[in-house]
């Protein structure tokens, strides 16, 4: 499973790529996946993620908990657009509703996220970036330079 993260409206939307094939609680992959993740915040400063699963039918429960998890401890402002039914559920499972509904597209999402924290999407970056790129390649290519 990988992030590729786009530039939509000049915010940073990340879909998902290579789904996870366990999809079950407990899973390694999705484990290492929201790590990558957080290093990535870390490293470019990013104090928000809108994810687009519009693609999404299922979603690993491991990964959508551990993301939970990472808003927490990061208090970064997570949103979700396109989510179907099953991983709709799962979030509902975590109070995410309790900041943001879950929005139809990313559009939506960023025009919220502008409302509720002007100039969020607008902050400086302490890194670039790299947009339409892997995730995990991304770091990885980074923790060797390190």
């Amino acid at each position: 499973m990988d992030i590729i993260p786009t530039l939509i409206d000049g915010a940073v939307i990340c879909t998902l790529e290579n789904d996870c094939p366990f999809k079950s609680r407990g899973c390694q992959d999705c484990d290492q996946l929201v790590i990558k993740i957080h290093n990535w915040l870390k490293y470019t400063s990013l104090e928000y993620m809108v994810f687009d699963f519009q693609d999404e039918k299922e979603v690993c429960p491991t990964f959508l908990q551990e993301l939970m998890q990472l808003r927490k401890r990061l208090r970064i402002q997570l949103l979700f657009a396109g989510v179907m039914e099953q991983p709709r559920k799962l979030l509902e499972g975590f109070n995410y509703g309790d900041t943001f509904p879950i929005f139809l597209s990313p559009e939506d999402a960023i025009r919220a996220l502008r409302m509720q924290n002007p100039g969020l999407t607008e902050a400086p970056l302490k890194s670039a970036v790299l947009f339409n790129s892997s995730l995990v390649k991304t770091m990885d290519a980074i923790q060797q330079q390190l």
